[in-house]
């Protein structure tokens, strides 16, 4: 905002002062210029001062509701989501193709610039080739994560609805499996990759030992990496998104990877 003033000659002889408060910003690019002219005969010191403030406060008033409905930036970012997700190897050897569910919270530091913590939950079921294998038992394989991301975004790409981020970060995994009935393990039984898998015991001289019934589970740093797609809704923060991130999470025995696509909603 810019203030100036003048005093100038009237045809009347006297001295006139012009006060032009100049405001200028918004999205629509609003501009307020207010003149107020104080003769003599109005008085030169409180009245002034009393007509500045006032013609200020009216500008003010003017463009306010362009910035409280700006709905470019905000401090606070949040993403809830679900999709399905894709295994690969060496996963892909004992896990089907399964859902997932994640939701968020974070920081905006700038228009483009966040941080935010993330939770995935991922299904790992047995894929199809271990259907029916020797002394299968009754198992079920979830993966749950808390990860810390930053996410470097543009929101208008040419002042379109549509744009895109990129993200990394990394954090714990804990995979949580539980195995629903005892199966009986006869002597002898060889030891297989599947079985490490399931983190069942394998002895030292390579064979199956006894098999729990129970839940048992195991946690793992790891990092991810992706980038998603935005198409904001008009007049509010937010977006709908779609999202693909590689995760890698070094887990005993045999290391977990796997891509989930994730469709939902963003605000900021």
């Amino acid at each position: 905002m810019l203030i100036s003033t003048s005093v100038e000659a009237g045809e009347d002889g006297r001295s006139h002062m012009r006060i032009i408060p100049e405001l200028s910003g918004g999205r629509a690019g609003r501009n307020c210029a207010v003149r107020v002219v104080v003769g003599e005969a109005y008085g030169e010191g409180h009245m002034v001062r009393d007509t500045a403030k006032s013609t200020v406060l009216l500008c003010a008033a003017w463009l306010s509701p362009l910035h409280a409905q700006d709905p470019e930036f905000r401090r606070l970012n949040f993403n809830i989501g679900g999709g399905l997700s894709v295994p690969l190897n060496p996963t892909a050897r004992y896990v089907g193709v399964s859902g997932n569910g994640a939701s968020g919270v974070g920081v905006n530091f700038d228009k483009h610039n966040s941080v935010e913590g993330d939770f995935f939950w991922i299904g790992l079921p047995p894929n199809r080739p271990l259907a029916k294998p020797i002394f299968r038992p009754d198992v079920s394989v979830n993966l749950f994560t808390l990860t810390g991301q930053y996410r470097f975004h543009i929101d208008s790409i040419g002042k379109s609805p549509f744009g895109f981020y990129l993200l990394a970060g990394g954090g714990w995994y804990y995979r949580y499996t539980t195995i629903g009935r005892r199966f009986f393990v006869p002597p002898f039984t060889i030891c297989q990759p599947v079985y490490n898998w399931w983190e069942l015991a394998c002895r030292a001289d390579g064979y199956l030992s006894a098999a729990p019934n129970d839940s048992h589970g195991s946690g793992a740093g790891g990092a991810n990496g992706g980038v998603g797609f935005t198409i904001r809704f008009p007049h509010t923060g937010w977006k709908f998104f779609a999202e693909s991130r590689y995760h890698y999470v070094w887990s005993t025995y045999i290391p977990t990877t796997f891509v989930p696509i994730t469709f939902g909603f963003r605000y900021n």
